[in-house]
């Protein structure tokens, strides 16, 4: 029989209860500052990993997407910046349920098919979506197919097709239009969508030895320079929308004691983000306008 492809939804399994640890190859290219572990993984059996707080179930959900700087798998549950956000908002008086759905690799075109056929069905119209456009972008600029890569781990179809049209759009215009799709498809549907520039490591050069050892030569500035640059892309997006956006990769500029590596926020940088992100997202909460056309 003939292999079948499918569309890849990016998720933690449903209702996964395990722990993971960093293995040694991997602790090469991170920093000391990456705990130990085991990290507990658990997720409920929508694929949204479990925060660790008690929180009643009918109380309305907040979903955050994005890639592996949501997921943040190498941090303890109860450290990770989405379940800390959950305990801030609750003690500020505005409960909601923080439904991590981040997840490695994941692009801004897997954004918009778990988006349209995940969760829509779960939170309807009203709900709220926090977008960070994942870093993982990035690596798409340079490719010729864009988002449509035949690359594995980046692929939105398995096992990958190759792209055969030859006026793809490609880097951060192929963005923006990925973007503008993800704006629509929630204006159409009636959630209401912040858009969040995800941040990075950063830091003037020769000011953080980790960073100036991973990215040698011209891959320091060049990289840097693609990662500002995409949080231009989505901070314009939201303004020609008319829509929330959360500068959250200026936020994060310059603090490189609060990453283990490049993308990742060590337990530091959960706490200092954290604090600022809940109080950021609590001016959008119950904003029943944000996604009304601008005028």
């Amino acid at each position: 029989m003939a292999g079948r492809r499918y569309i890849r939804l990016k998720e933690i399994p449903p209702s996964t209860n395990r722990v993971q640890t960093p293995q040694e190859s991997y602790r090469h290219f991170v920093d000391e500052t990456l705990e130990v572990g085991p990290f507990l993984c658990r997720s409920d059996s929508n694929g949204f990993m479990v925060t660790g707080n008690e929180i009643d179930d009918d109380i309305e959900g907040l979903v955050f997407l994005g890639d592996s700087f949501v997921e943040s798998i190498f941090s303890h549950e109860e450290s990770r910046f989405v379940s800390r956000v959950e305990r801030e908002l609750a003690a500020s008086g505005i409960p909601r349920r923080c439904l991590n759905g981040g997840y490695s690799g994941t692009t801004s075109l897997q954004l918009v098919n778990i988006l349209l056929n995940k969760v829509y069905p779960l939170i309807g119209a009203a709900g709220t979506v926090i977008l960070f456009v994942p870093q993982s972008d990035v690596k798409l600029l340079a490719d010729e197919a864009s988002y449509w890569t035949s690359s594995d781990l980046y692929a939105s179809l398995l096992p990958p097709a190759v792209a055969e049209a030859t006026e793809l759009a490609q880097g951060l215009e192929s963005t923006r239009r990925v973007l503008q799709i993800a704006v629509s498809v929630a204006r159409e549907l009636g959630i209401k969508l912040v858009l969040v520039s995800s941040p990075y490591r950063s830091a003037p050069h020769g000011e953080d030895a980790w960073l100036a050892e991973r990215l040698r030569g011209d891959t320091y500035n060049r990289l840097l320079g693609w990662r500002k640059d995409l949080a231009a892309t989505v901070s314009r997006v939201a303004a020609d929308n008319g829509i929330p956006f959360i500068d959250a990769a200026s936020y994060m500029r310059n603090q490189p004691d609060c990453f283990y590596d490049e993308l990742h926020l060590n337990s530091k940088g959960q706490f200092v983000f954290s604090s600022w992100l809940a109080h950021e997202i609590s001016d959008y909460l119950g904003a029943p306008a944000s996604l009304n056309e601008p005028e």
